[in-house]
C-alpha cells in the first residue's frame, strides 16, 4: 500500500511540474513528442543520442525541446549557439555547473569554484601570456613523464585505457606550472593532480534521477551527503595539497626574508596567488590556497588528457598519416637547441600536426554538451523563447557534422581539413565550438594545444605506435558524451631515435638526482 502511494505521488508531482512548464506562455521551441511517462527523452537521449538528437533535428530544426531528468531542456543548434555562448547576461555556463556539482560545501572557505571573472584573469594573466617563460618546463617534463609511463626501452607495450594514462602524464607539466617544481616531484601531488577531476566528477556522471521525483532534488541531496560528512571526493586531494601548500609557503617567506632582493622568485601559480591582495602572510590559510589551486587543476587536467588520448587513438588508428606528420617533426627537431629543447615559435611551423590535432578536437564526437542555465526570459533571434530558471544546451554535432560548415564528408576523419585555412587548432571559429566560444570560450587552450603538440612531436619522433585490433578504434559513449577507447595501443620505440641526446638524458638524470636531496614528508611536517 505505502509503495502505491510513495509511486502515485512521484507521478502525480512529475505530472503537474511538466503541465506548468509546457503551460508557460512564451513561445518555446516545439517540444519533441515522447510515449514514455515521467521518464519523457530520457532514455533515447542517453541510449541512443547521436541518432536521436539527428532525428529530432530533421523533424524539428535546429532548435526543439526534450524532457529530461525531470526538466524541460532546449537544444539549440549551429544556428542559434552563438547566441547562447554571446549573451552571458541571459544564458550562464557556471552557474549551472555550480547546481550540478556541490562546490561552495566542498570549498567552502572560496566560496566553491571561485568568481570566474576572476578564475578566467588569473589564466590569462599568470599562464597565457607567460607560455613562452614556461616553454622549456612544458617540454621536459612531457619528456620525462612520457619515458616514465610509455617506457624509453627498446620494448614493446601495450597500453590499455590510455586516458588514465594521459592524465599521469599532464599532471606533470600542469603540477609544475601551479605549485611549483620542486613539489611537482613528488607521487602523491601527480596522483592527486591525476585523479581530482575524475573523483569530483562523479556529481556530473551520475545522472539526476532523483529530479524524476522534484527538480533540483538530485543536486540537493549531493549537498546534503557532503555537508554531513558521508561522502566528499575533494578531502583526501585537498589534504595532500594541503600539506605540499604549506611546506612550499613557510620555505618562500623564510628564503624571502632571509635573502632579500637576491631572492630567486619561482615562477608558478601558487607564487602569484601569494602576491595577490588577500594573501596575508601574517594569517596564511593553507587550505584556502589549496582549494585556490583545485579548481585550476579541475579544469586542466581532464580536458587535456581526453584530448591528449583521442590524438594518440586517431593516429594510431590512421597510419596513413603517420609518415607525413613525422617528415615535418623531423625537420621541426633540427630547430631544437644542444639540450633538445624547441624554441616557441617552431609550434606555428607545425602545420600538419596542427591540422591533425583541430581535426582530432572536431571529431571528438560529443553530441550535446556546454549546458547553460537561464538567467532570464528571452527571445533568440527566430522568434523562440526560453524562459528563466530553464536550460540551454548546444547540440555539437549540428556544427561539427555539418557538411557547409565543415566541407565534403564532416563525419570523416580527415587530418589535414584545415591546412589551409587559416584556423590552428586554438582558434575559435563558428564551426568549432570545442574550446566554447564568445568571451568565454576556454582562456587555458593556448596553453593546451601548445603543450599537446609538443607531446605529440615527441611522440611521433620517438615511437611506433598502432591499435592493438589493427582497427580504427571507436569512442566510449556515454550519453551525449564520449571518452576514448579502451583498447589497447601498441608503443614501439622507433629505429634512430632523434629525441634522446645526451644533453637531454643529462637533464632528465639531473632532475631525478633532484629528488633525492629532498626528503619526503611525514603527516607532521618535512624538512629539507
Amino acid at each position: 500500500m505505502l509503495q502505491s502511494i510513495i509511486l502515485a505521488s512521484i507521478i502525480l508531482i512529475a505530472v503537474y511540474v511538466l503541465k506548468r512548464q509546457r503551460e508557460s506562455k512564451l513561445n518555446l521551441a516545439p517540444l519533441v513528442p515522447y510515449n514514455i511517462p515521467i521518464l519523457g527523452h530520457t532514455l533515447s537521449y542517453m541510449i541512443n543520442c547521436k541518432n536521436f538528437i539527428r532525428q529530432c533535428r530533421e523533424d524539428y530544426g535546429d532548435m526543439f525541446c526534450l524532457y529530461l531528468f525531470g526538466r524541460i531542456v532546449t537544444i539549440v543548434g549551429k544556428e542559434h549557439s552563438h547566441e547562447v555562448l554571446s549573451k552571458d547576461d541571459v544564458f550562464d555556463f557556471t552557474e549551472e555547473f555550480r547546481r550540478r556539482v556541490p562546490g561552495e560545501v566542498m570549498f567552502a572557505n572560496i566560496n566553491g569554484f571561485g568568481d570566474p571573472v576572476y578564475n578566467v584573469k588569473i589564466v590569462k594573466e599568470f599562464i597565457t601570456k607567460k607560455l613562452n617563460l614556461y616553454n622549456d618546463r612544458i617540454q621536459k617534463t612531457f619528456y620525462s613523464a612520457t619515458q616514465k609511463y610509455i617506457g624509453g626501452s627498446d620494448d614493446k607495450r601495450t597500453i590499455y585505457n590510455l586516458y588514465i594514462v594521459m592524465t599521469k602524464i599532464v599532471s606533470f607539466p600542469i603540477s609544475n606550472i601551479l605549485i611549483g617544481e620542486e613539489e611537482s616531484i613528488y607521487d602523491e601531488v601527480i596522483t592527486t593532480f591525476s585523479e581530482f577531476t575524475t573523483d569530483i566528477s562523479i556529481f556530473i556522471a551520475i545522472p539526476p534521477f532523483l529530479d524524476f521525483i522534484y527538480p533540483g532534488l538530485h543536486y540537493y541531496m549531493n549537498r546534503v551527503v557532503v555537508r554531513l560528512g558521508l561522502f566528499d571526493p575533494a578531502k583526501k586531494h585537498r589534504d595532500v595539497l594541503t600539506r605540499h601548500v604549506k611546506y612550499q609557503v613557510d620555505k618562500r617567506l623564510r628564503e624571502k626574508q632571509i635573502y632579500g632582493d637576491s631572492w630567486n622568485r619561482p615562477d608558478d601559480l601558487l607564487q602569484n596567488f601569494m602576491e595577490e591582495p588577500f594573501f596575508n602572510p601574517k594569517n596564511i590559510d593553507y587550505e584556502a590556497l589549496a582549494n585556490r589551486l583545485s579548481i585550476f587543476i579541475f579544469a586542466a587536467v581532464h580536458t587535456t588528457a581526453r584530448v591528449m588520448a583521442n590524438a594518440i587513438i586517431d593516429l594510431a588508428s590512421r597510419p596513413e598519416y603517420m609518415q607525413g606528420l613525422y617528415e615535418e617533426q623531423l625537420e621541426i627537431r633540427k630547430k631544437a637547441d644542444e639540450n633538445g629543447i624547441l624554441p616557441i615559435e617552431s609550434l606555428n611551423e607545425m602545420i600538419k600536426l596542427d591540422s591533425f590535432l583541430r581535426e582530432s578536437l572536431r571529431t571528438i564526437d560529443d553530441i550535446v554538451a556546454l549546458p547553460h542555465y537561464v538567467l532570464k526570459d528571452y527571445t533568440f533571434s527566430n522568434g523562440y523563447q526560453v524562459q528563466k530558471g530553464q536550460l540551454a544546451d548546444l547540440d555539437l554535432s549540428d556544427t561539427h557534422d555539418d557538411e557547409q560548415m565543415q566541407g565534403e564528408n564532416p563525419e570523416s576523419f580527415d587530418a589535414y581539413r584545415h591546412i589551409d585555412k587559416n584556423f590552428p587548432a586554438s582558434k575559435i571559429t563558428k564551426n568549432f565550438v570545442s574550446f566554447g566560444g564568445g568571451k568565454h570560450a576556454c582562456p587555458g587552450r593556448y596553453l593546451a594545444v601548445n603543450g599537446i603538440k609538443y607531446f605529440l612531436h615527441n611522440l611521433i619522433i620517438n615511437y611506433n605506435f598502432r591499435t592493438e585490433s589493427g582497427k580504427v578504434e571507436e569512442k566510449l559513449r556515454y550519453g551525449p558524451l564520449t571518452m576514448p577507447s579502451n583498447n589497447g595501443i601498441i608503443f614501439e620505440k622507433s629505429v634512430g631515435i632523434i629525441f634522446d641526446g645526451l644533453s637531454f638524458l643529462s637533464l632528465c638524470e639531473g632532475q631525478r638526482q633532484t629528488r633525492l636531496t629532498f626528503l619526503f614528508m611525514s603527516q607532521e611536517g618535512r624538512s629539507d
